[in-house]
């Protein structure tokens, strides 16, 4: 069986909306936006496992994954 890989930085990944670099104090800001990024990267990664991909590693700045080659018999 053949495989084939994808390597996406972290950062492209958990990418939002919000591009504000102001200093949030409020620590219910903090849990709503922890809660956003992990909806947003649970359904991304539901998105690619429909798509054939498995996270296979995880490093601090890159996630990669594989998925068997549909071309290879």
């Amino acid at each position: 069986m053949k495989f084939e890989y994808k390597v996406l930085n972290i950062s492209d990944f958990i990418k939002t909306d919000d591009s504000s670099h102001e200093l949030r104090i409020e620590e219910g800001n903090k849990i709503n936006q922890d809660k956003e990024h992990s909806d947003i990267t649970q359904n991304k990664l539901n998105e690619l496992g429909q798509n054939g991909w498995e996270l296979i590693s995880i490093t601090s700045q890159r996630l990669f994954f594989k998925r068997s080659n549909q071309d290879s018999v």
